[in-house]
C-alpha cells in the first residue's frame, strides 16, 4: 500500500510516502518533498503548481492521500494563511483519489500506540510522516 501524507505551512505544501509491503515500510517520497507556490495571484504560477502535484499523485499511484486538519478557527492566537486554503482546495479537487482529513490529535493518540518504524529524511516532514504511516496502519 502506497500512502502519502501532506502537511501545509503558509504556502508549502510538505510531502512524505510511504509503501507497506508484508510489514516492512519505506520511504518513498522521491523528488517532492515540499513545494511552495509563491505568487498565488499569478494564474501560470498556480496551474504549474496543479501540475506538478497532480502528475506526482498519478505518478506514484497512491492508495490513500491525506492532509493534516489545521486549525480553522478565525479568532484562534496562531491563524493560518489565506494561500494555505487554497493549497488545500487544490489538492483536495485530485480527481482520481478522495483526500482525507486527519487531525493532529488523532495522530497523536495513534502514534502513543504504534511506534513509526521509520524516521523522514528531513524533520520538516514530521507531520506528513506520521499523516502517511497512520494511513497505511488505519485506514
Amino acid at each position: 500500500m502506497k500512502t502519502l501524507g501532506i502537511e501545509i505551512k503558509g504556502n508549502v505544501a510538505v510531502f512524505c510516502a510511504i509503501e507497506e509491503k508484508d510489514g516492512a515500510v519505506s520511504d518513498i517520497t522521491g523528488t517532492i518533498k515540499k513545494l511552495e507556490l509563491t505568487d498565488d495571484e499569478n494564474s501560470i504560477e498556480v496551474n504549474e503548481f496543479l501540475n506538478v502535484i497532480y502528475l506526482y499523485f498519478k505518478d506514484m499511484k497512491f492508495d490513500k492521500i491525506g492532509i493534516v486538519k489545521r486549525n480553522r478557527n478565525p479568532r484562534a492566537k496562531f491563524r493560518v494563511s489565506p494561500i494555505s486554503f487554497k493549497l488545500e482546495g487544490f489538492i483536495q479537487l485530485y480527481p482520481d483519489l478522495e483526500i482525507l482529513y486527519v487531525s493532529p490529535q488523532t495522530l497523536k493518540a495513534f502514534l502513543k500506540k504504534n511506534t513509526m518504524p521509520f524516521t523522514p529524511k528531513f524533520s520538516y516532514q514530521n507531520s506528513a510522516a506520521e499523516l502517511a504511516y497512520y494511513l497505511a496502519k488505519k485506514l
